[in-house]
C-alpha cells in the first residue's frame, strides 16, 4: 500500500525519470572532477571558499524559536518548541531530554522521497541531537524534554551542518539556555583536495568508488568557538590518517568564520526586535 493514498500511481511498468539523468549526472561529475584538478569548482568559487549564507530567525509563529538557513542551493526550516515534561517516566531525569527530528520534504531531493522515515534521515537525526546536546543547558530542564525540527526544502550538499547551524539560530531565538554558538562546517575531500562546503554533485564525487588508494569522503565537524570545543565529528570515506590535523583544523578554522556571521545576524534580529518594540 503507497504511504500516500491520496496520490494516483504511474502504471507498473513505467520507468522513474531518474534513469534518463544517469548519463547526464555521470557527465556532470567528469567536469566537476576536471575542473578540480585546477582547482576551479563549477559554481566559480575556490576550493577554500564557503557559500553564501541567507539566514532569519522567528519564522515560524507556532514555535517557540525557529530559524530558515540559506546555504547556497541548500534551504532548511528548523523549529525549537516549549519545553514539556516526559510522558510516562518512571524514572527522575535530571537532566532535559532533547527529541530531534530530520526530515527531508519530499520535493528537496532530485529523487523523490518518501514521507516515511528511512535509514538516512534516522541518522542524520541522531548525528544533530549528540551535536546539540553539549552546548544546551540541559541541567536547566530537569524532566523535561526539548523538541526540534528540521525540515529540508532543498538538499544540495552540506545539509547535516546546516541543520546544526540553524538548529543553534533556532534555540537563540527560543531563548534556550546555552554554553556558547553552535555551528557546523562541512569539507568534501576528493584527490588530496580539501573542498570547503560541498554541493550535492561534488558531495556525490567524493564519496564515489575509491580507485588507486585515493583520499575520498566528506567530513562533518561541529563547533563551540568559545569553549573551543568540539560537539560532534562525522566522517565518511577513505583518508589517510595523516591528513586529520590539516582537515580538522580547516574545519575549525571555518566554523570561526561562520561564527561571526551567525552572531552577526542574531544581533541584527535583536536590534530589530527592540526597533520595532519602541516603534508600537
Amino acid at each position: 500500500m503507497p504511504t500516500n493514498v491520496y496520490r494516483v500511481l504511474g502504471p507498473e511498468g513505467s520507468i522513474p525519470y531518474q534513469q534518463y539523468l544517469i548519463d547526464r549526472n555521470n557527465t556532470k561529475l567528469e567536469e566537476i572532477a576536471t575542473g578540480l584538478m585546477k582547482d576551479t569548482r563549477c559554481d566559480g568559487r575556490d576550493i577554500s571558499t564557503h557559500r553564501n549564507l541567507c539566514i532569519k530567525t522567528g519564522i515560524v509563529t507556532q514555535a517557540k524559536g525557529s530559524a530558515y538557513l540559506e546555504c547556497g542551493s541548500t534551504k532548511l526550516i528548523c523549529s525549537v518548541f516549549d519545553p514539556k515534561e516526559v510522558p510516562n517516566k518512571v524514572e527522575y531525569a535530571k537532566t532535559g531530554v532533547l527529541q530531534c527530528e530530520f526530515k527531508f520534504a519530499t520535493f528537496s531531493c532530485r529523487q523523490r522521497r518518501t514521507y516515511t522515515r528511512d535509514s538516512e534521515e534516522r541518522q542524520l537525526c541522531n548525528e544533530l541531537r549528540r551535536a546539540l546536546e553539549p552546548a544546551i543547558c540541559r541541567g536547566e530542564f530537569a524532566n523535561f524534554e526539548i523538541h526540534i525540527n528540521v525540515l529540508v526544502l532543498e538538499n544540495d550538499g552540506s545539509v547535516l551542518a546546516a541543520a546544526i547551524t540553524a538548529a543553534g539560530l533556532a534555540l537563540m531565538d527560543g531563548c534556550i539556555p546555552m554554553y556558547d554558538v553552535i555551528v557546523a562546517t562541512s569539507l568534501g575531500i576528493y584527490n588530496n583536495k580539501i573542498l570547503v562546503d560541498p554541493t550535492y554533485d561534488e558531495e556525490t564525487l567524493c564519496s564515489s568508488r575509491i580507485d588507486n588508494g585515493e583520499n575520498k569522503g566528506t567530513v562533518m565537524l561541529a563547533y563551540m568557538k568559545n569553549l573551543q570545543q568540539i560537539t560532534e565529528f562525522a566522517q565518511n570515506g577513505s583518508m589517510d590518517v595523516n591528513m586529520f590535523p590539516e582537515y580538522v583544523q580547516t574545519l575549525i578554522n571555518q566554523n570561526c568564520k561562520l561564527y561571526k556571521m551567525v552572531i552577526s545576524a542574531a544581533r541584527k534580529d535583536v536590534i530589530e526586535h527592540f526597533e520595532n518594540e519602541t516603534k508600537e
